[in-house]
């Protein structure tokens, strides 16, 4: 499906929105992304045929404004706060999880030929409950972020359910690849990796789902392709399915990118979101819409790290305006 109106992407100044624009202005869709008020450009502003407007998603008035002017054949919803240690207004994070996304929804609700509405949700709403949990599994969240998550689901599927919406929920497991924000592990590991050491690590048994941000984008490209055939309101997790220990991904790294210095386990203190067992069941998404990752840890790794290397002026841009603090 190629059209004239634009795919609509909010939070496109974020790593997984700049990702989604990126991917989908190179499979020919036009594309106007919505940016926040961080005013965090230096992804954005490296992406030919970008058109970027500033709103208020919170604001219904803004939203419906910018939906009738827009027309979008549809939406990407990336637009979060919450998921960084340092963002920790509690009202913002109701206001910008589930707030922002009961305006689109309503926005969008009675709209014709509007194709799909994708939500950007986290394997965090399961969070307690992380050991390969189906998309009917209990949800446990443990931090208010992972709340306003669950709630935003919930919202998407009543919307379409309920109202018919086309509207559908992705659960992310752990992103990595370009443009991902450098006090994460994995760039701070390839930061490193360019020096042939390694970074302060945790308890090598964490484990976690880390899924290529370019087979992510082809999850949410599937959706849009194929919404006319998928049931509304759906769930869909989106990760590997492989437990990854943070051992494992050490080795890898060490491996693929010849690091002769050994981990030192413990020189950074555990993080209470941590699991030993924290990875995805992605076996309804392959069935219901024939995605399944496909990008190796070790290639993913050599990937980012092939463009860092081409872009070092966005990497000494991106770690100035890092998050939080390396290491945090």
């Amino acid at each position: 499906m190629r059209e004239d109106r634009p795919v609509l992407v909010t939070g496109c100044s974020g790593f997984v929105g700049a990702n989604l624009t990126a991917h989908f202005i190179g499979r020919g869709y036009k594309v106007v992304g919505v940016e926040g008020p961080s005013e965090t450009t230096w992804r954005t502003r490296s992406i030919d045929g970008l058109e970027m407007i500033r709103v208020d998603l919170q604001r219904q008035a803004d939203v419906k404004a910018l939906v009738d002017s827009v027309n979008p054949v549809a939406i990407l919803n990336c637009a979060a706060y919450g998921a960084y240690s340092s963002q920790t207004d509690i009202g913002r994070i109701y206001e910008v999880n589930f707030g922002a996304v009961r305006c689109m929804l309503e926005a969008v609700r009675d709209r014709p030929a509007f194709r799909a509405f994708v939500q950007a949700g986290t394997s965090s709403e399961y969070e307690l409950n992380c050991t390969a949990p189906g998309e009917e599994a209990e949800v446990i969240p443990d931090s208010d972020y992972a709340v306003a998550k669950v709630a935003a689901t919930s919202l998407v599927r009543f919307n379409g359910r309920k109202h018919g919406v086309p509207a559908w929920s992705l659960r992310l497991y752990s992103v990595y690849g370009p443009y991902e924000d450098f006090s994460r592990l994995i760039p701070q590991l390839l930061l490193k990796a360019r020096e042939r050491t390694l970074p302060p690590l945790v308890n090598p048994n964490i484990s976690r789902d880390f899924v290529y941000v370019n087979d992510v984008a082809r999850a949410f490209e599937a959706i849009v392709e194929r919404a006319e055939e998928l049931p509304r309101g759906e769930i869909y997790n989106v990760g590997t399915g492989r437990r990854t220990t943070l051992e494992d991904l050490v080795t890898a790294a060490r491996a693929v990118f010849d690091i002769s210095a050994l981990p030192s386990w413990g020189s950074m203190k555990d993080r209470h979101w941590d699991h030993p067992d924290w990875y995805a069941n992605p076996e309804k998404a392959k069935r219901g819409f024939g995605w399944e990752a496909t990008t190796s840890l070790e290639r993913g790794l050599e990937a980012t790290m092939a463009w860092m290397a081409a872009h070092p002026n966005l990497v000494a841009e991106g770690r100035k305006h890092s998050v939080v603090q390396a290491g945090a």
